[in-house]
């Protein structure tokens, strides 16, 4: 195949990644605290020790994703377990298998033990990175603005972590509004002036219409780049039909 066929595949390639990306963007755009993501994309020339003229062959690759940190919309409930971050900062939850992530997943709930946990059975973390545990009849919670819990009495039960995460963009989901590092671990540093709010969620931040013509754009876009591969792999058994032997 010519390098336009690999060019035109590697396109479609590309545009496949794009489609399911912008596809999970809608399938959580009611999902809580969820951050949109975008692909990105680069060129990459390799050569195919051909002539020179056909030398080198131009490949599309991904080299990661990229989340908009922009805020959702705030929706009050009264529920005195769900929290939203206004501001900045994220939420650490530590998963059922054991790995920690960030995000802003604020819609919690405490198990018969006690535990404070996420719809999906993620612990919330404490300010030093431990799971949360509450007396499971402590009766009505107060949380402060810097996450900390508090009983009726006004005894104080722990306090939500809030941290700072400058990278936390370049992360990737690991699942609904769950976000983890491509590489390492994650560092929990305290977020500087953290604002939580209590009775009220984060929404996510996925403008569906938006995606929708996105995904549309995407989806045309392959068939374009699948037809010129047709286009290509014809071409060339065109040639190779009107070639005869010496």
């Amino acid at each position: 195949m010519e390098n336009t066929g690999y060019v035109a595949l590697s396109h479609a390639a590309m545009m496949e990644r794009a489609t399911d990306i912008t596809a999970n963007n809608i399938a959580n755009s009611n999902t809580v605290g969820f951050r949109s993501t975008q692909p990105l994309f680069e060129s990459l020339v390799v050569d195919s020790g051909g002539p020179e003229d056909l030398g080198p062959l131009i490949y599309a690759t991904e080299t990661g994703t990229v989340s908009d940190l922009a805020p959702g919309a705030l929706m009050a409930t009264g529920n005195p377990l769900d929290v939203a971050l206004p501001g900045g900062g994220w939420m650490a939850y530590r998963t059922p298998e054991g790995q920690i992530a960030l995000g802003r997943d604020g819609q919690l709930a405490l198990t018969a033990e006690g535990d404070l946990v996420t719809g999906a059975g993620d612990f919330v973390l404490d300010v030093g990175g431990a799971p949360i545990s509450l007396p499971p009849d402590s009766g009505a919670l107060t949380i402060a603005d810097d996450g900390t819990i508090t009983a009726p009495d006004g005894g104080v039960l722990g306090q939500i972590g809030i941290f700072d995460e400058p990278g936390i963009a370049g992360w990737q989901h690991l699942r609904g509004a769950l976000l983890v590092p491509r590489e390492g671990s994650v560092s929990l540093t305290p977020a500087l002036d953290p604002v939580l709010k209590q009775g009220v969620l984060e929404q996510s931040n996925v403008a569906p219409i938006a995606e929708m013509t996105r995904l549309i754009s995407q989806q045309r876009a392959y068939e374009r780049a699948m037809s010129l591969a047709s286009v290509s792999d014809d071409l060339r058994k065109e040639t190779l039909s009107r070639v005869r032997p010496s």
